[in-house]
């Protein structure tokens, strides 16, 4: 059945809720008012929520079970929970509940829930917070006394409900830290310091009022360590007193409460001062001042020792024994007075004695155990009290030595002469031994035959030689102690090899090759060996090492290393053998006055050892003689009387070869070409640069430049403007040259012809200058002839025009005229004027039109105009030509 209820219900549900979907059905709306109501007790406290439903809606309040339950607007009285009948105000119009005199008990969570026929239900919730009014608040402090160091807690004590506490010391917030704790209604100070001492204050809180109450807070402390003042002035751990002063002792602490005892040879008195009158010697020493604490049961004391004096008189000072020597067991150095004492400090010339064990000072001396040469000097003895002061000296000498001699080496000439000085130089030996009397040095060399024994501390050797090497001797005497040493010390005297490093280089022998090092008139002998080879061998100065033709393959581009070994300056050399590589031929031409062509052909390239080189032409061996000839070193072959018709111009080829291998490479020698050229021109238009190439295989002895045009003002031959005229002969290395100067508004064309001896090769490309020179006489002939030819073909086509036209009338009863046809083509060229040095540069050859002129920049000031260019103009152009073709 229960089921059965269910499932209508949630039907019921999906259908109200379908329905609001679709906007037929309204729901019911709870809004609350004032979600947490807070109330004093005793007075009533009103729920206050609103509705908004299509309906009247049926209310209910509920706790655990419902405690009221109404239908808005309805005739019928309220359903109320026997448990609130006579608490609660409903008004049956509004949903609203009232409870009447509230108690803390009333402190619950209501809920409201409404519902209206056809529509869905809705519940929310209101909080009710009852409070008592706060009449009274007291705060406690826990231990009643107090003590710093510990915890102390402070309670607020409250006579009604309590829902905040906040606390205040002097008036100001407390900072919550690690040491100010507040839980609830108390405050714990953690670690009390007298700083927290204060006046506390606790505010309690609720919704409904607040009040306040305070307290104050003692902290007890102490005693802090005791001060102890001597004359009201802070003193130390110890006073000093003069026989017949008064001394006024005072005890002061930090505590919270205090009292003070003075203990002096176990006799205590109370009291914080203690006065000491005209003290005597029996008075000194250890007074104790007591501090006590009753609340903190603590107890410090502080002792200060009083020492009381005379006036010094009378210091002396005395030794034992009276001569003292270096060996003897103890030196005893002692003071002496008449009246008075003090604390002894010693001086050793004029500064504190060494922290040395062998130093002990007793109450009225110093000893030295087993005294040396270092203890001499001049002994001061400061005796000192706080009133007085005496000082005293004794000089002490301590015989001893001589010490092993210590030899130094200097030389101006030499950075480090103990390691070797050069042959030549000025070397200083200086001896010097510690000893008291100073000793006397003599000098010689360890050969016990040399009768040479100079006496003195320094040896001067000017411009040594090799055969001094040798270990030098110095030995020191003292005739007082009868003691004699000796110390020595090597001199090493070194010669630098006749060149700053060893000299590598390799020959063939037969099919092998033979490595050579030197290095020679070293002193000692440098030390040479070779690095890379098949085995590390090992010789004086010179040093021959042969590699088998077998073993050269694994040496080609291996560098060969030749370290040489010198105390002086260690060097090396190093040579690296290689197969001839980087051949590429190149040429040279040459040509005497008489014509005669002297060609040289080059082929160099790398190679160690140098490589052979033989020559063949056209695949022919070539050897020297007649016109051939090959450099002793194999790597030019020159031929001399070169006849470029005579079978001269054909391929050269070189051989390089050595022990390591070979290389080949030709050459292809062709007459005299120019194949790139350009001209550029300067902005004033009065000079012109030509430049040009040549292959590389092209043999060339110089270069014939020319031109056309009116002499050059520096010129003063006379010539026809149109003949070309050979202005300058260039050496075969010529690629430029600049020919100035030229008069503006004048035409000019340049080229270069490439030489050799008297045989010219075929000109550049032309280069014209200025206006365009027009059409020749030829072109103009031509021109005249075509246009008469052409009027006559003109004629004989119209001649025929007419008569196929009276054939075809004959043919036709009615006349018809055939539509005027014309075959007139004109093309006109118009000629841009080439302006005199303003305008431009045209160049004119027979064959294909040439690209730009091939130069790699145009340097400033000068313009480059090369045959493709459009050349500028600034002048008024010239006038039409036109050519009519029909």
């Amino acid at each position: 059945m229960a089921r059965n209820r269910c499932h209508f219900t949630c039907h019921v549900v999906v259908i109200q809720v379908l329905l609001v979907l679709l906007g037929e059905v309204q729901c019911v709306t709870i809004t609350v008012l004032n979600p947490t109501v807070n109330a004093e007790a005793g007075t009533d406290a009103v729920l206050r929520v609103s509705f908004t439903s299509g309906t009247n809606p049926y209310v209910s309040w509920q706790l655990d079970l419902s405690i009221a339950s109404w239908t808005i607007n309805s005739s019928q009285p309220a359903d109320i929970a026997v448990a609130y009948k006579g608490r609660l105000t409903i008004d049956t119009k509004a949903p609203s509940l009232t409870l009447n005199k509230v108690t803390t008990a009333d402190s619950r969570v209501y809920k409201v829930s409404m519902q209206a026929t056809g529509e869905p239900s809705d519940e929310k919730f209101v909080t009710l917070n009852v409070y008592e009014n706060i009449t009274s608040v007291f705060v406690s402090i826990s231990p009643v006394d107090p003590v710093e160091g510990k915890n102390v807690t402070m309670t607020c004590q409250i006579t009604g409900t309590g829902t905040e506490y906040s606390w205040m010391v002097n008036e100001a917030p407390i900072t919550l830290d690690g040491r100010h704790v507040a839980s609830g209604n108390t405050l714990t100070i953690k670690s009390l310091v007298r700083t927290d001492k204060g006046r506390y204050s606790c505010t309690a809180k609720n919704p409904i009022n607040s009040l306040k109450n305070s307290t104050d807070l003692i902290v007890y402390y102490g005693p802090d360590d005791p001060v102890i003042k001597v004359d009201s002035t802070s003193a130390g751990k110890q006073q000093d007193a003069l026989v017949g002063s008064t001394v006024q002792l005072d005890c002061v602490s930090e505590s919270l409460p205090v009292s003070y005892n003075w203990i002096y040879s176990s006799v205590s008195t109370t009291g914080a001062s203690k006065t000491l009158s005209n003290i005597q010697m029996s008075q000194q020493g250890d007074y104790i001042c007591e501090v006590i604490n009753a609340k903190t049961a603590l107890t410090k004391r502080k002792t200060i020792t009083i020492n009381v004096y005379y006036i010094i008189q009378g210091l002396s000072v005395s030794t034992n024994p009276v001569i003292p020597k270096e060996g003897d067991a103890q030196l005893e150095i002692i003071y002496t007075t008449d009246k008075g004492s003090g604390t002894a400090t010693w001086l050793k010339n004029g500064t504190a004695l060494p922290n040395d064990p062998r130093y002990t000072v007793t109450l009225n001396s110093l000893k030295i155990n087993s005294p040396n040469r270092s203890d001499s000097g001049v002994y001061t003895c400061n005796l000192n009290n706080p009133f007085s002061t005496s000082s005293v000296q004794k000089t002490i000498s301590i015989s001893y030595g001589p010490e092993k001699p210590q030899i130094s080496v200097t030389s101006l000439e030499n950075p480090d002469p103990l390691k070797y000085v050069l042959v030549g130089t000025t070397v200083l030996l200086k001896c010097k031994a510690e000893g008291a009397p100073p000793a006397t040095y003599y000098w010689n060399l360890g050969n016990q035959d040399d009768p040479s024994v100079p006496e003195g501390a320094t040896l001067n050797l000017t411009n040594i030689q090799a055969n001094q090497t040798g270990i030098y001797n110095c030995i020191a005497v003292n005739d007082k102690t009868n003691m004699r040493v000796r110390s020595v010390i090597p001199l090493n005297v070194y010669q630098k090899p006749a060149s700053a490093g060893p000299t590598c280089s390799m020959t063939p022998v037969n099919s092998d090759l033979q490595f050579h090092c030197s290095w020679l008139e070293g002193i000692p002998k440098a030390s040479l060996k070779f690095l890379g080879l098949s085995e590390v061998k090992q010789a004086s100065e010179t040093l021959d090492q042969t590699e088998t033709a077998a073993k050269l393959p694994a040496l080609n581009g291996k560098e060969i290393i030749c370290v040489g070994t010198h105390p002086i300056a260690p060097n090396n050399c190093s040579i690296t053998p290689s197969s001839p590589e980087g051949i590429l031929p190149s040429l040279n031409a040459t040509a005497q006055p008489s014509g005669i062509v002297s060609v040289t052909i080059s082929c160099k390239g790398s190679s160690q050892p140098p490589a052979k080189v033989t020559w063949s032409k056209a695949e022919q061996l070539l050897t020297p003689g007649g016109i051939y000839t090959i450099s002793s070193d194999t790597t030019d072959l020159t031929i001399t009387g070169f006849n470029i018709s005579g079978g001269d111009l054909t391929t050269y080829t070189c051989v390089s070869t050595n022990l390591l291998g070979s290389q080949k490479s030709s050459i292809n020698l062709t007459g005299p070409v120019i194949s790139k050229s350009s001209i550029f021109v300067n902005p004033a238009h009065t000079m012109v640069t030509l430049t040009w190439e040549t292959p590389r295989d092209s043999v060339v002895t110089g270069f014939n430049v020319q031109m056309t045009g009116p002499a050059l003002q520096s010129s003063s031959t006379s010539r026809a403007a149109s003949d070309w005229t050979t202005i300058q002969t260039m050496g075969p290395e010529a690629r430029s040259t600049d020919i100035s100067p030229l008069q503006p508004g004048e035409i000019y064309q340049f080229r270069v012809i490439p030489m050799v001896g008297q045989n010219k090769g075929p000109p550049s490309e032309t280069y014209s200058l200025g206006q365009d020179p027009g059409l020749s006489a030829g072109a103009i002939t031509g021109i005249v002839i075509g246009s008469v030819f052409g009027f006559l073909l003109l004629l004989l086509l119209l001649l025929l025009l007419i008569l196929c036209c009276l054939r075809r009338k004959k043919q036709r009863k009615e006349p018809k005229y055939p539509a005027p046809q014309s075959n007139e083509r004109v093309a006109t060229g118009v000629s841009q004027p080439n302006v005199l040095l303003t305008g431009g540069v045209a160049s004119q050859r027979n064959g294909p039109p040439i690209g730009n002129g091939n130069r790699a920049y145009t340097p400033e000031p000068y313009t480059q105009y090369d045959k493709s260019s459009t050349l500028p103009s600034s002048a008024t152009p010239s006038a039409v030509r036109m050519a009519t073709t029909v």
